[in-house]
């Protein structure tokens, strides 16, 4: 059991990665004692978080996809994708970055994801 502490005026992604660093663990989503899944990009205060509650840390596997020229790397779920490769066969996702939240699954092509 650990506790890690965080300003209320933060988001749950800074709770995240005090958690991260407190258990030493990457790749970690956050659940609330009713088993909800908080969303990242969730400020504290709107969390419905109380002072002193008690979180569950839930690690997550990393997940890889491949084409010809490019790979892909995230968790299920989470608030980001790593790309790199060859840009123009899909080793670049900076301009969409913002669109890539919450991804479930990628699927690749021999040039695209």
């Amino acid at each position: 059991r650990e506790t890690v502490a965080v300003s209320q005026s933060g988001t749950v992604t800074d709770l995240k990665l005090a958690a991260q660093e407190s258990l030493g663990r990457r790749f970690l989503r956050l659940a609330a004692p009713d088993g909800r899944i908080f969303d990242p990009v969730e400020s504290l205060r709107l969390s419905g978080l109380q002072d002193g509650e008690s979180l569950t840390a839930v690690a997550q596997q990393p997940k890889l996809a491949a084409t010809r020229h490019a790979f892909a790397l995230w968790c299920i779920g989470a608030d980001r994708v790593v790309t790199w490769g060859t840009p123009e066969r899909g080793g670049d996702s900076s301009r969409v970055q913002d669109q890539l939240k919450n991804v479930q699954q990628i699927c690749s092509t021999a040039f695209a994801f």
